[in-house]
C-alpha cells in the first residue's frame, strides 16, 4: 500500500528515469564522446582515460583534437576493447620488421 504522501515521489522516480533512459540511449549512439563520457562508457576514471590517451590510444585512430577539444572515436575504442583495432595489426607488423632484422644479423 501506497501513502498519499508519496504519490509525489513517483511522478518524480518517473522523470529520472525517463533522463536515465535517455543519457543511455546516448551513449550508445552517440560516436564521438568526450573525456568524461567515455569514462562513463567503459567504467574508468578521466584519469585512466588521460593515461591511455598518452600510452595506448592513437591520434587521428583513437581520439582527435578539435579545437582544443579531446574526441574519442567509440567506434575505434569499442575495437581496442576487443582488440580488433589497428594498433594491433601495427604491433604485430613492427614486431615481423624487428624478427627479420634479427633473423638477418644472426645469418650475417
Amino acid at each position: 500500500m501506497i501513502d498519499m504522501e508519496n504519490i509525489n515521489l513517483i511522478k518524480d522516480m518517473a522523470n529520472d528515469l525517463e533522463v536515465i533512459k535517455k543519457s543511455l540511449s546516448s551513449m550508445q549512439t552517440k560516436r564521438w564522446l568526450t573525456v568524461a563520457e567515455l569514462s562513463k562508457y567503459l567504467g574508468y576514471s578521466k584519469d585512466r582515460i588521460y593515461k591511455f590517451k598518452e600510452s595506448t590510444f592513437i591520434e587521428n585512430l583513437h581520439f582527435y583534437k578539435k579545437q582544443g577539444k579531446i574526441l574519442f572515436d567509440r567506434v575505434a575504442i569499442d575495437d581496442w576493447v576487443v582488440c580488433k583495432d589497428k594498433t594491433n595489426e601495427i604491433n604485430q607488423s613492427q614486431r615481423q620488421i624487428v624478427d627479420n632484422i634479427l633473423s638477418s644479423i644472426k645469418t650475417a
